[in-house]
Parts: C-alpha cells; sequence; structure tokens
C-alpha cells in the first residue's frame, strides 16, 4: 500500500470512530433525561412521611377561619344583590315585573340561606324525588299489563325451548 491509501483508511477510521461516539453520546444523554424524568414520576408518586403527617391544630383552626370568610364573602355578595333588586323592586310600577323581581329575591335568599349548610344524602334524595315525574293510573294499569304480558310470553318461549331440548335428548339416549 502506498503511503496515501494509509492515509486515507486512517482519516477514514478517525471520521466513523468520531461520528459513532457521538451518537452514542446522544443516546446516552436521552436515556439520562428519560432517566431522570422516570425518577421524578416515582418520587412525586411515593408518598413522603411528611405529607402523611396530620395537620396541627393550627392549620384546622385557620383553614376554617379562611372557609367562614369566604362564606360571609358570599353570603355579603347576595346580600347586596338582593338590596338592589328589593331598590329596582320599589322603583318599578309594572307588576309583572314586580313579580318577577319577587322571585328573583326568594332565589337569592334561599340561596343565601343555604350557604355554609352540609348537604345531607336525605336532603339530595328528597330534591331529587320532586324531580320525579310521578305515572297516573291510566299508565300504571298500561304498563303493568305490558309487563305481565311480556312475562307470560317469555315464560311460553323458554318453557318451549326446554321441552324441545328435553325431547332432542330424548331422541339422542
Amino acid at each position: 500500500m502506498t503511503k496515501e491509501e494509509t492515509k486515507k483508511k486512517s482519516t477514514t477510521k478517525k471520521t466513523t470512530t468520531k461520528k459513532t461516539p457521538q451518537k452514542k453520546t446522544e443516546k446516552t444523554n436521552k436515556s439520562v433525561q428519560e432517566v431522570k424524568v422516570e425518577k421524578e414520576i416515582k418520587e412525586k408518586e411515593t408518598v413522603s412521611t411528611e405529607e402523611v403527617k396530620r395537620p396541627s391544630k393550627k392549620d384546622i383552626k385557620d383553614a376554617k377561619a379562611v372557609e367562614k370568610k369566604a362564606q360571609l364573602n358570599e353570603k355579603k355578595k347576595i346580600e347586596d344583590q338582593i338590596d338592589a333588586l328589593v331598590k329596582e323592586k320599589k322603583e318599578t310600577k309594572d307588576k309583572l315585573k314586580k313579580k318577577e323581581l319577587t322571585s328573583e329575591i326568594n332565589n337569592l335568599m334561599k340561596k343565601r340561606n343555604n350557604i355554609g349548610k352540609r348537604d345531607t344524602y336525605l336532603s339530595d334524595v328528597r330534591k331529587e324525588m320532586r324531580l320525579v315525574r310521578w305515572p297516573n293510573k291510566e299508565e300504571v294499569i298500561k304498563y303493568s299489563i305490558a309487563c305481565l304480558i311480556f312475562v307470560v310470553f317469555f315464560a311460553l318461549f323458554f318453557y318451549g325451548i326446554d321441552a324441545l331440548f328435553a325431547l332432542v335428548k330424548d331422541l339422542i339416549d
């Protein structure tokens, strides 16, 4: 081999060796970043003992005070709305408008009274039951008859299938 050929081979080897380590470092950098992200996710998933500690009495008291202030502010806003509606009601002469304002005022008063109250299960059930549309006598009779017809139909259908399978079983034996 000539000197030029050996130089070309050595330069090509050098360039190839330089390129491959760069690719490897890029891959390792990506994997290092992925590992960091995975570690962060694992750290977030694991609950430290500091987070499990119960809040102190002072923290609870402060939270209750903040909640109470928020409730009072909300009540105050609603009371301001009520006052504005009452003032508007006094100024209007139209009976329909007064009626609408009265219903709005009553709704706001109910809303104001419910602030801070915790809804119980039974009160929620009562609210939902008021929304139920109950069937009248004619509908109850109509739906009951339909239900009985379906029950009789399917009873006869399954009785027939059972008898058919019993007959086939006797023929096979």
